[in-house]
């Protein structure tokens, strides 16, 4: 079960791609974007972000957002 909840807020978000370093360097130990378990997509000045069926609700992409495009909330424990 994934330990949070993230939610994207796009009207924050630059595209800098910063979650995507930090996903893949935590899961993959490399700087790879490619292999981030959620992608950024920039369309001019609107940004899109999309989540893989791989993505473990980790939060370390939230940790990484300078600009407050994404947020994590514990999910609750299911007893």
């Amino acid at each position: 079960m994934k330990k949070f909840r993230i939610q994207a807020v796009l009207e924050n978000c630059t595209g800098c791609m910063r979650c995507m370093l930090a996903c893949s360097d935590l899961h993959t130990k490399a700087f790879n974007p490619s292999a981030a378990r959620l992608q950024v997509v920039v369309s001019g000045p609107d940004c899109s972000i999309r989540f893989t069926d791989d993505c473990t609700g980790c939060g370390v992409c939230s940790d990484h957002c300078f600009y407050e495009a994404l947020s994590k909330q514990p999910r609750e424990a299911q007893a």
